[in-house]
């Protein structure tokens, strides 16, 4: 077997790099841990700082516009003809009320269309703003109706007509009498929204 020889200059270089592998275990647990890593620590915690503060200061920087833009809101909003003027749900359900026989005595003839009936509602599903709904039921011809319902869905403010029926009504004519056009049962419900809140936006 051949003997490995060891020249000085090899035992030289050996320590030199066994020295630099106690110096930098010494490094990495004596300093590195204990004094560097905190203050990189540190360091990255006071970048997030800074970032954050110059973030919050264009926020603040912008809250006049801000301002400004949300009073033009209010302001429209205050202006806005599509809700309801009323205070609270009753009072709407009498403007809607009042709302269908000004229409019913505005568009037609009281011999060709009448008010049977309307009653506030309710139920239904909870909205994003308040809704307000009156059942009505009247006894109209096609024509006197096409102009009520063409009446109370093209003002404002905004008012809707949905779950509407119509039945024709079966009347017994005698022999020989002469024929007429029998109104139709209308049922239907008018809504309208008041500037309220009704459930929380999701």
């Amino acid at each position: 077997m051949a003997r490995l020889e060891l020249r000085p200059k090899d035992g030289r270089l050996l320590a030199v790099v066994l020295l630099l592998i106690v110096a930098l275990c010494i490094y990495l647990f004596g300093v590195h841990w204990w004094f560097v890593a905190p203050h990189l620590s540190y360091y990255e915690q006071m970048r997030d700082l800074r970032e954050a503060q110059q973030r919050y200061a264009r926020i603040i920087a912008e809250r006049p516009a801000i301002e400004q833009k949300l009073a033009e809101v209010r302001a429209f909003e205050q202006g806005n003809q599509a809700f309801l003027s009323e205070a609270d749900a009753n009072a709407a359900s009498a403007g809607l009320i009042t709302r269908l026989r000004q229409s019913q005595t505005d568009q037609t003839d009281p011999k060709r269309c009448s008010v049977v009936s309307n009653t506030p509602y309710s139920g239904g599903d909870e909205e994003l703003y308040q809704r307000v709904v009156v059942q009505a039921r009247l006894r109209c011809d096609l024509e006197s109706l096409a102009s009520i319902l063409y009446d109370l869905e093209s003002g404002k403010p905004y008012l809707f007509v949905d779950e509407l029926m119509i039945y024709k009504q079966q009347t017994y004519v005698p022999p020989g009498a002469k024929r007429t056009a029998s109104p139709l049962d209308v049922r239907f419900n008018l809504s309208g929204y008041l500037r309220q809140p009704g459930k929380k936006a999701p």
